[in-house]
């Protein structure tokens, strides 16, 4: 069925859901009820797809400058549509017909799942983007995106362009799983709203073929406690402790079960942030941990994070935490937001997502950031003529050390992976390479 259709479906049915779900009686307990399970961010979402559709029918560019130069990297259409804004040549048109539909994981058929898994698979069989001297531990195309996200890390993190560089990132990685491994579907998102009590069942997690595997195997012996501290370059203080996950060692079956992380750890115990692409081959691990997915991943938080910022830096506080921000309200509440939270969730004490630099290695780290990218175009429709170009920040993890503010005209550099771009092509998932919402 063609993607104009869906398109249209999509628009027609987020009017039906803002009628229905704002109709309801949502004060006092009923309001929470809707909240926790999901409802209100359902309606949020329905109501920021409302918006963009409306935003391509009228084939109204919200960005009105020009955009010269990006033809040249292959996106889009580059046969002379005119700008209707400004008469300019556009390199690029999103339109319905080529709007593309990213799913949350468990919404996608079974074979949709398992032609996304084979594309990963394929991508651990490609060549590394990088020689042996450039990073040792890098030893096929999947590490390169690892390589690329632990040397950018402290330029991409609790800083200006942290939305926007993994943004760029997760779009760069589906144009390899297309381009190289023959992927026809879009990149999935994870909503650990759904997954927050008992992650195990989850069809993300159950370890059935058309998951991301299982959970890892329990440790035989392990403290009840562990406590978190703050990565490198933030000094080691603080910290926070949490009850121990439910496994810690290898995902014990289903897919990736048998990949071997060949990058990290950089930030966790057992790393090196003196030799961070060393090569060091284990399995891939998990330890999910349902107390940190309930306290940071549950439904209200995701809503609480939209709906309380009424500007980016809010928004990116209660997103991440970001100790860099100007607004503390939350963060002594938050900790490290949904951001970190949904890594912790399922890296737990020992897993590859729960390390701040090599992250990558684990396949869900992808979902996870369609996930949070999900967020901030919810929250950027909602009020996309103030919002699209919306930042905050400096160019360093929380301005250590101190740089300045950081801009629209500076470039997202993802190394070998894609083409370099201003941050302002970024800000727009129906602009600049895009051309996609979240359903």
């Amino acid at each position: 069925m063609k993607q104009h259709f869906w398109a249209s479906l999509i628009s027609f049915c987020s009017i039906l859901i803002i009628g229905a779900l704002g109709g309801s009686d949502t004060s006092g307990r009923n309001r929470q009820d809707f909240v926790d399970s999901g409802a209100r961010l359902l309606q949020l979402q329905g109501e920021a797809n409302h918006n963009l559709y409306k935003a391509l029918r009228g084939h109204r560019d919200i960005r009105r400058h020009d955009r010269a130069g990006a033809c040249n990297y292959g996106y889009g259409d580059c046969s002379g549509d005119r700008d209707g804004d400004n008469g300019r040549k556009n390199h690029h048109r999103c339109t319905p017909g080529k709007l593309t539909i990213r799913k949350e994981w468990r919404f996608l058929s079974k074979a949709e799942r398992r032609k996304y898994i084979e594309a990963v698979y394929c991508l651990q069989s490609k060549p590394s983007l990088f020689t042996e001297k450039e990073a040792p531990g890098s030893k096929n195309l999947f590490d390169s995106f690892t390589v690329v996200h632990i040397t950018k890390t402290q330029f991409i993190h609790g800083n200006f362009n942290f939305l926007a560089w993994h943004r760029y990132f997760v779009w760069a990685y589906e144009k390899a799983l297309k381009e190289e491994c023959g992927y026809r579907g879009v990149s999935p998102y994870w909503e650990w709203g759904y997954d927050v009590h008992d992650p195990q069942k989850s069809a993300v997690f159950d370890g059935s073929p058309y998951s991301l595997g299982s959970n890892g195997a329990p440790l035989a012996e392990r403290e009840p406690t562990y406590r978190l501290l703050p990565p490198p370059p933030l000094p080691p203080t603080g910290g926070r402790s949490f009850p121990a996950g439910t496994g810690g060692g290898c995902v014990m079956f289903g897919p990736f079960s048998d990949l071997t992380s060949n990058l990290g750890p950089v930030a966790m115990p057992g790393g090196d942030i003196n030799n961070p692409l060393r090569y060091n081959p284990r399995c891939l691990m998990r330890d999910m941990n349902p107390y940190i997915g309930q306290h940071y991943n549950a439904f209200n938080w995701s809503t609480w994070t939209i709906e309380e910022s009424k500007d980016i830096d809010g928004f990116q506080s209660r997103l991440a935490g970001a100790p860099g921000s100007q607004d503390q309200r939350d963060f002594p509440l938050n900790f490290f937001g949904v951001h970190g939270g949904g890594h912790t969730f399922l890296g737990g004490m020992t897993g590859q997502h729960s390390d701040f630099y090599s992250s990558p290695q684990e396949p869900a780290f992808f979902l996870h950031h369609g996930q949070i990218d999900r967020l901030w175009s919810i929250w950027q429709w909602l009020d996309i003529e103030e919002r699209r170009d919306a930042i905050y920040g400096t160019l360093t993890l929380a301005n250590i050390p101190p740089t300045r503010n950081g801009t629209l005209d500076d470039i997202i550099d993802v190394g070998p992976l894609a083409p370099p771009l201003p941050v302002r092509d970024i800000m727009s998932t129906i602009d600049g390479p895009f051309c996609y919402l979240y359903q």
